[in-house]
C-alpha cells in the first residue's frame, strides 16, 4: 500500500478526539466521569528532549498563565501509522513492519480571547531542516534536510515539536497524538459521520464503495473515504485535504448536536472513546486541565474554526514540496502574535474565497414587487456575477434563498452574504438559483481574501459544507 495514503486518518482522529472532548464535556454536565476518564489518556512527557521546556501539569495551566490571564493555545497535532494494537492490524502490505511514523501534522492555535481558531496542516513531504534532537534512548539525532514526517521516524513527538518550532517561530510544548483504532472508535461512538459525494465511489485499493449524495459512515468506511486517493479527486494528497477538513467540520456538527449531547448513553461512549485515542502531554493528559480548557471554547462559532494547509509550492523532483515562505510568513506571524487569520473583513462578511466573476447565477421574483428580478440582476452584474436567466419565480417565497450544489458551496457562500439569503444545498450543477423574497435589501460588494483563494492553501471555515467530488 502506498505510503501517501496513510496521511490524514491519524490527524484527522487526533482532532476529533479534541473536538469530541471539548464538546461533550461541556454540553453534559459530565463531571463525574472525569475521575474514570482520566486513566484513560496515556500520558507522555517529552520535556526532558525539548531544551528544557515544560510540559509538566504543575507548569503554569493550559488556560491561564502565570498572572491569572487567559492565554492562547498552540499544539501540535500528530497521526501515527503504527500497525500494531487493537484496530491498528491489517494495513498495509503483509509482512512488513513499518514501525510508528507520523504522516501529517496540524498546528492548532487558539486565540485568547476565545473568539476564533486555526489549524494549518504540514504536508508530510515538505523538505525542511530537522533541528538537532534527543531520542528516547537518549541518542543525537537529526541535525539534516529532510521530509518533514522522518522528525518524527528519528526524534519522536519530541523531534516533531522542534521541526515545527524551527518552521513557525513559535514555542510549542503540548501536542497530541493517535492511531487507526482511536479514530474509528471516536466515528463510531458518535453514531457515525455524515458525508457527501458529488459522483459514486468505486475504489478496490481502499474497498469504498459509496453512492452519489449525503451518506452515513461508519469505523472502516469513514477511514476508508478519509484515506481514499483513487477514483476521486484528482488523486493527490493535496486534493484530500479538503474532504478531510469538511470531515472534521461534519462530525463537529454532529457532536454538537442536542440528539448527541443530551443521550447520556452518547456522551458516555463519547467521552470514553475520545480519552481512550490519544497519547498526550501531562497538561493535555489532565483531565481536570482539560476540562477547564474546554469550557474556555465554548463560545468560538464555526465560522470561525479556520483550516488551510501550509502555503506550499513545488520542490522541483516531482514527489517533494517546499514551504512557501512569503505565503506562510503571515500565517505563522499571526499565530505567534495570535491575531486573526486570515485577517477579518472590514465590512462584517465572512472569509470569502470564490469571486463573483466566477458565480452563475439564475434570479426569480418571488414577490409581488414587478420588476423586481431585472432590477437584482442588474445589481449582480454590476458587481461580476454571472446572472443567465431572469424571471419570476413558480410561487411566491417568504424569505431570499439561494439554492445550490454542495459541490459548490465555496461560491454560493460568496453570493449567500452578498444577497442577505438563506441556502438550500439541493441544487444540481454549477449555476444557482436566488429566489427574491420580500426580506432582500441589495446585493452588498464582497472582498474576496487573497489567502482563501490561494489553491495550494485550500482555507475553508469549519461552517461550510462539502459534497466531494
Amino acid at each position: 500500500m502506498p505510503t501517501s495514503r496513510r496521511r490524514w486518518p491519524r490527524i484527522l482522529a487526533a482532532v476529533v478526539a479534541g473536538i469530541v472532548l471539548i464538546t461533550t464535556v461541556i454540553g453534559a454536565g459530565v463531571n463525574h466521569l472525569l475521575g474514570n476518564l482520566q486513566g484513560n489518556i496515556t500520558s507522555l512527557d517529552v520535556s526532558d528532549q525539548l531544551n528544557g521546556s515544560t510540559t509538566s501539569a504543575e507548569a503554569a495551566g493550559l488556560v491561564y498563565d502565570a498572572d491569572g490571564n487567559m492565554k492562547a493555545l498552540n499544539v501540535v497535532l500528530m497521526g501515527t501509522d503504527t500497525r500494531t494494537g487493537k484496530g491498528n492490524q491489517g494495513y498495509g502490505k503483509k509482512g512488513m513492519n513499518y514501525g510508528e511514523r507520523s504522516d501529517t501534522t496540524i498546528v492548532l492555535h487558539v486565540s485568547a480571547d476565545r473568539t476564533n481558531a486555526v489549524a494549518v496542516s504540514i504536508p508530510r513531504d515538505t523538505l525542511v531542516r530537522i533541528p538537532q534532537c534527543t531520542n528516547s534512548k537518549g541518542q543525537t539525532v537529526g541535525n539534516i534536510t529532510n521530509k518533514f514526517n522522518d522528525a518524527y521516524s528519528i526524534g519522536g513527538p519530541a523531534c516533531t515539536i522542534k521541526t515545527v518550532n524551527e518552521l513557525t517561530g513559535m514555542n510549542i510544548t503540548n501536542f497530541v497524538k493517535i492511531d487507526f483504532g482511536g479514530f474509528k472508535k471516536i466515528v463510531n461512538a458518535v453514531g457515525g459521520v455524515e458525508i457527501c459525494l458529488a459522483q459514486p465511489v468505486k475504489d478496490r485499493q481502499s474497498g469504498l464503495n459509496l453512492p452519489a449524495g449525503k451518506q452515513t459512515v461508519t469505523g472502516e468506511e469513514a477511514l476508508a473515504f478519509v484515506r481514499i486517493r483513487h477514483n476521486i479527486g484528482d488523486g493527490s494528497d493535496t486534493s484530500r485535504i479538503r474532504r478531510q477538513q469538511a470531515f472534521i467540520s461534519s462530525l463537529s456538527r454532529k457532536v454538537l448536536s442536542s440528539g448527541t449531547l443530551l443521550n447520556p448513553a452518547s456522551v458516555i461512549g463519547l467521552l470514553d472513546a475520545a480519552t481512550q485515542a490519544i497519547t498526550a502531554d501531562p497538561q493535555m493528559a489532565d483531565l481536570k486541565q482539560l476540562q477547564e480548557l474546554v469550557l474556555s471554547m465554548k463560545d468560538i462559532n464555526p465560522k470561525n474554526l479556520t483550516f488551510l494547509t501550509m502555503p506550499w509550492k513545488p520542490a522541483g523532483d516531482g514527489a517533494n514540496v517546499l514551504e512557501n515562505k512569503k505565503k506562510a510568513r503571515p500565517v505563522w506571524k499571526a499565530m505567534r502574535e495570535d491575531t486573526e487569520y486570515p485577517p477579518k473583513p472590514t465590512n462584517g462578511q465572512p472569509t470569502l474565497s470564490s469571486a463573483p466573476s466566477g458565480i452563475y447565477v439564475d434570479v426569480f421574483n418571488g414577490t409581488t414587487t414587478p420588476g423586481l428580478a431585472r432590477k437584482v440582476a442588474k445589481q449582480l452584474k454590476a458587481q461580476g456575477y454571472r446572472v443567465q436567466n431572469v424571471g419570476n419565480a413558480k410561487a411566491p417565497v417568504t424569505a431570499t434563498v439561494v439554492q445550490y450544489s454542495p459541490r459548490w458551496d465555496t461560491s454560493a457562500k460568496t453570493l449567500l452574504w452578498a444577497a442577505g439569503a438563506k441556502g438550500d444545498a439541493t441544487g444540481n450543477g454549477q449555476r444557482m438559483t436566488l429566489t427574491i423574497g420580500p426580506d432582500f435589501t441589495a446585493i452588498k460588494p464582497v472582498i474576496i481574501s487573497a489567502a482563501a483563494g490561494d489553491v495550494y492553501s485550500k482555507l475553508n471555515t469549519g461552517d461550510e459544507s462539502f459534497c466531494a467530488s
